[in-house]
């Protein structure tokens, strides 16, 4: 599971590494991925993602979710936004 935040915070000309994450993904070096994460509160449910990406089309209060999380927050919808929920950006846990 993870999240690509919007370019506005993001620079596309920083090169990609694995990561120091779990499953060693490869994220951006830009400082909004190594070691960021976003924490989502919806609907009484809170999960925490890696940002390993940038959503060319987010304002900078929004993020793009990959699949899974989106499924693990809202299971009966399918492609769509979710509204009303509240983002923390934040150092990944376990990772200060």
């Amino acid at each position: 599971m993870s999240a690509a935040a919007s370019t506005l915070l993001y620079d596309s000309r920083a090169p990609w590494l694995e990561s120091s994450l779990p499953g060693k993904s490869y994220v951006n070096t830009d400082r909004i991925c190594v070691n960021k994460c976003v924490k989502i509160e919806y609907k009484g449910k809170s999960l925490t993602v890696p940002i390993n990406n940038s959503c060319p089309g987010c304002p900078k209060n929004h993020v793009d979710l990959s699949i899974p999380a989106w499924m693990w927050l809202e299971p009966n919808y399918k492609i769509g936004r979710l509204f009303n929920a509240t983002l923390t950006f934040m150092t990944c846990p376990g990772m200060e």
